[in-house]
């Protein structure tokens, strides 16, 4: 583990953890939310939290390509099953009253993620989040979107100070990860980097890639006479769409 001495350490990157709860806004709608309130509540009481009533929350959940979710075990009914995708989507109104509702139940951190523009950051901030996460979903939603890095200016702008940003998408090395900072990230998710290095090596190929982006994050602050990311501002970087 890292330890404050080392360059890399959290207390020196000002890394943080918390617990939190992640509202994505490029899912689909599972069928039932009683079925999905009861499969929170076994997870949350088996990591020691209690539970919520049934008519408490719901999950939102990407692509909808299996038909079930074997990690997620209903009572009584087994892997929790997944409705079709175009179906979900043609029947279903979302709205930020469902994130009102999961605010009103879940008194924990809400991060809300799949926020692209400052519009829909200050909606997401006035609905209740506490921290928002800049990300076009990989392209895999919409193809031409712009990058999230491009997006990420205009999101910070947009909810200032008192929210905290964060950004998905286009991390391959630590220095991505600078850039990011350097825009105004709070700090990054690297989705591809660990699925990748999870199935060539399982657990120990994360383990790899954490360290190799932590390497190449420590190399590139000491070549901008860095100490910590705490240092980093727009002024380290050229970002034309910015002007």
């Amino acid at each position: 583990m890292p330890t404050d001495r080392d360059p890399g350490g959290p207390a020196r990157l000002g890394i943080g953890i918390r617990l939190g709860l992640v509202f994505d806004l490029d899912g689909t709608l599972i069928d039932s939310r009683r079925d999905i309130a009861e499969a929170t509540n076994h997870a949350l009481r088996a990591h020691g939290f209690q539970g919520l009533s049934s008519s408490e929350i719901a999950s939102y959940v990407g692509d909808g390509a299996p038909r079930v979710f074997p990690n997620v075990e209903l009572p009584g009914v087994g892997a929790m099953p997944c409705g079709d995708t175009s179906v979900l989507l043609a029947q279903t109104n979302v709205t930020w009253k469902d994130l009102g509702w999961i605010r009103d139940a879940w008194r924990g951190p809400i991060i809300v993620k799949g926020v692209h523009t400052g519009d829909v950051a200050r909606q997401a901030v006035d609905a209740g989040a506490d921290a928002v996460v800049v990300s076009n979903h990989g392209g895999r939603q919409l193809d031409g979107v712009a990058a999230s890095i491009r997006a990420l200016p205009e999101v910070v702008a947009a909810v200032g100070d008192g929210v905290d940003v964060l950004m998905d998408g286009g991390i391959r090395r630590g220095a991505d990860i600078i850039k990011a900072r350097c825009l105004g990230a709070r700090a990054v998710l690297i989705g591809r980097a660990y699925g990748w290095a999870l199935g060539a090596a399982g657990g120990p190929g994360v383990a790899r890639a954490i360290d190799i982006l932590k390497a190449d994050l420590v190399r590139t602050l000491r070549l901008l006479g860095c100490a910590s990311v705490r240092e980093l501002d727009g002024s380290f970087i050229d970002v034309p769409w910015v002007r």
